[in-house]
């Protein structure tokens, strides 16, 4: 296989290949699940041989849990982002509803994901999950410090019920992802009725 013929229509001019290998990796987690994750696969979506794949990574494990860390690097930056550009509680909770839905809908971040990988890549996906964690306890505690988020609201209870919300918020958006932008209005919607001051 020559370099040129290596090199998928898809891929960025310029971009490595270690970056065609792991952009092929989230492509197939993400239109086919974890499960469509071979080596082989990987190989052929990147448009790269399987020799270079094995020059780069030992196993698809080591594939799944760089494209992961990777994904996860970007996730955090993207919703710490999105934050910023607000100031009021409020506007914080639905962005960071409207980002979880709208990553969710790509699958990287799906729950049940976890399931068949590694300890080392469930533990690196676990990042991206506690990052998630302290934004929404940051909101939470931020809302009841302005008065505009109910005052017994219990960080270690809200932030997981929270979640569970936000998970099934996710669930729904995988399944109707034509419909992402109204599930995660209505999402925010519900999550700002629960925490708000009465």
């Amino acid at each position: 296989m020559t370099p040129s013929s290596e090199r998928p229509a898809s891929a960025a001019a310029g971009s490595s290949t270690e970056d065609r290998i792991i952009h092929a990796a989230l492509e197939l987690i993400a239109h086919d699940g974890l499960g469509a994750v071979t080596m082989m696969k990987v190989a052929e979506t990147a448009g790269v041989s399987r020799q270079t794949l094995y020059n780069h990574y030992r196993d698809v494990d080591s594939i799944v849990a760089e494209a992961i860390g990777r994904h996860n690097r970007e996730s955090i930056q993207l919703l710490e982002s999105s934050l910023r550009v607000v100031d009021d509680p409020e506007g914080k909770l639905e962005q960071l509803v409207r980002h979880v839905v709208s990553l969710g809908v790509h699958a990287h971040h799906a729950p049940g994901i976890e399931h068949g990988l590694s300890a080392d890549a469930r533990a690196t996906l676990s990042e991206y999950d506690d990052a998630l964690n302290r934004c929404v306890r940051e909101v939470l505690e931020q809302g009841q410090q302005r008065g505009v988020f109910r005052r017994d609201l219990t960080p270690d209870i809200d932030v997981v019920l929270v979640r569970h919300m936000l998970n099934g918020l996710v669930e729904q958006s995988v399944k109707a992802p034509d419909e992402t932008a109204t599930i995660a209005t209505t999402g925010a919607r519900t999550i700002l009725a629960a925490v708000a001051e009465r």
